[in-house]
């Protein structure tokens, strides 16, 4: 897979081991929430859930816990340890339970964002296209947590991982970029947005030799999408969403698939 400028910009020479160590946490994180799942011999998802919201975030420390440059944070009032890499925050989160959903459409956080997710946006996300959510028009708790955040340096940035799972089919797909939060049902605006190949198409991805693009291009389609990338990608925005396709960790948690 090519590697387009914004992944070059954002993490140098890097950039396919660093997109293989996502797409491989994602799918450990996945494999073992289904185990979870499989072990609780319950028809309810609960452990699938609550199993995924944790480990996407230690498989994503785990992944790149040799690297020196990496740090690893828990916020304040926070459950979960964030991983930073060269100074950028990766935060994964789920965007959708099957492919109908669009990542362009893709909402973070079950009907409002969290004041983590909130704060993290408002300290670390790019420069906003549209007037940015002042703290107090959001949550008044968002606050204490931007503090809890304050020993980051200024000029990290907010890596964004979106990506699409149920508990009988696994991982569908990866997307990672940059976007602006814009309202508080936590709607995107994505300024970049990519896809990542799947843990199995990585190693191929890894072992190429490195080449730059100036532009997205056509995006690769994992062995697993009956729809490409591109497909996904020109889906409408005013198309309406599923109200069960929205990302949260909340609703990992309490749904599961």
């Amino acid at each position: 897979m090519l590697v387009s400028q914004w992944a070059h910009d954002t993490f140098g020479q890097r950039v396919p081991l660093i997109r293989q160590g996502v797409a491989e946490a994602l799918s450990v994180a996945l494999e073992n929430a289904r185990d979870a799942q499989k072990v609780a011999q319950t028809d309810h998802l609960h452990p699938f859930g609550f199993t995924l919201m944790s480990r996407k975030f230690e498989a994503l420390a785990e992944a790149f816990e040799d690297m020196g440059d990496v740090q690893v944070v828990k916020p304040g009032g926070s459950q979960h340890e964030l991983v930073v890499v060269d100074g950028k925050l990766l935060f994964p989160f789920r965007y959708a339970k099957d492919r109908s959903l669009s990542v362009m459409s893709a909402r973070i956080g079950d009907g409002r964002p969290s004041a983590l997710v909130q704060a993290l946006f408002n300290r670390f996300g790019p420069e906003p296209r549209m007037r940015q959510l002042a703290l107090h028009d959001v949550a008044p708790h968002v606050a204490p947590v931007a503090e809890a955040l304050a020993d980051l340096p200024e000029d990290t940035s907010l890596v964004l991982i979106a990506y699409a799972c149920n508990a009988h089919a696994g991982l569908l797909d990866a997307w990672w970029g940059e976007a602006e939060l814009l309202d508080r049902t936590g709607s995107l605006r994505w300024h970049h947005c990519e896809e990542i190949p799947l843990a199995k198409e990585a190693s191929a991805a890894y072992s190429s030799t490195l080449s730059i693009t100036f532009d997205q291009g056509d995006m690769p389609t994992p062995a697993l999408n009956t729809r490409t990338g591109a497909e996904r990608l020109t889906t409408p925005v005013s198309e309406a969403a599923p109200a069960d396709g929205a990302a949260s960790t909340r609703a990992e948690a309490a749904s599961g698939e």
